[in-house]
């Protein structure tokens, strides 16, 4: 099982994390996680904390980082490197800001809409700076996950 986790790097420090624990220690053994990283920069701190719990619970994980070519230069190589991680993924757990989910304009938003294009089970939560967790989106049509992911 593969399971791509992606959160906003406006996200309040440590919150949405402590929603993943109980949802990473169910997942089987085998399952990897696929986690954003830029081509030069260094893992935001949403993608950073999920990587130590992968690390704690023993999960293997993998850093997805943009490919630039010939017809990807640049920043469009960040939403190719979504649309795969999402084409290789079983389900998608996507954390924004409350903005971020309003607003709809985010590379986190991006990949919810990659996620609904590719029809994959998505899981979206809004996570406020008072540590308020909203459920803000979801799509599992055969409620494969229902029973799995984070309850807001």
């Amino acid at each position: 099982m593969k399971v791509t986790i992606a959160g906003s790097r406006r996200l309040p420090a440590g919150q949405a994390p402590r929603l993943l624990v109980r949802f990473l220690a169910a997942l089987p053994d085998d399952a990897v996680i696929l986690l954003r990283k830029g081509l030069y920069s260094e893992p935001g701190r949403f993608e950073s904390d999920v990587e130590s719990l992968c690390s704690i619970l023993r999960l293997g994980w993998e850093w997805c980082v943009p490919a630039p070519t010939d017809t990807t230069p640049g920043r469009s190589s960040v939403y190719f490197r979504d649309i795969e991680m999402v084409d290789r993924s079983d389900l998608v757990l996507l954390f924004l800001t409350p903005e971020d989910a309003e607003e709809g304009h985010s590379g986190t938003s991006h990949v919810f809409e990659k996620a609904l294009d590719a029809d994959r089970p998505v899981y979206a939560y809004s996570v406020s700076e008072d540590g308020k967790v909203e459920r803000v989106g979801e799509y599992d049509p055969d409620h494969l996950f229902h029973e799995l992911v984070p309850s807001a």
